[in-house]
């Protein structure tokens, strides 16, 4: 009942689109802790069958499948806990009140935007630089 009690309280206002919103972003997020789940019973069959095998566990191959499969399980909970704080964050974002933000909270957003556009203009230079007259194909 708590939690029924937290969904309401939280649910109160939101409009339709709002609504679909969430329940996209909550598909997603079930989706990708679906593969996480799966890749991790993936990892433990592969480990449990490299421990079985005794010493041909230690050939490079076998090494490598098991390092790799446990880097894709980190990688993959790490880009779920990336996609929960992003929303969060530009959810923050657009329903912040700037007529009653602190100046801190303002200059904390300025900075935000400004080393976002600074990655950007990063990336983007750093593609131009790549490319030479000579890699041109005509």
């Amino acid at each position: 009942m708590f939690l029924l009690d937290l969904f309401k309280k939280r649910a109160k206002g939101r409009t339709p689109y709002e609504w679909f919103e969430q329940m996209i972003l909550g598909i997603l997020v079930f989706i990708i802790a679906m593969i996480i789940i799966y890749t991790l019973i993936l990892a433990i069959i592969t480990l449990v069958n490299d421990f079985r095998s005794g010493i041909t566990f230690m050939e490079t191959a076998a090494l490598q499948d098991t390092f790799g499969l446990i880097l894709t399980v980190i990688i993959l909970v790490e880009f779920n806990h990336s996609i929960v704080l992003a929303i969060r964050l530009a959810r923050k974002l657009v329903l912040l009140d700037y007529a009653a933000a602190s100046v801190e909270t303002l200059l904390g957003l300025g900075g935000l935007a400004l080393s976002l556009g600074g990655l950007y203009w990063l990336i983007s230079d750093g593609e131009q630089r790549r490319r030479t007259p000579d890699s041109i194909v005509r």
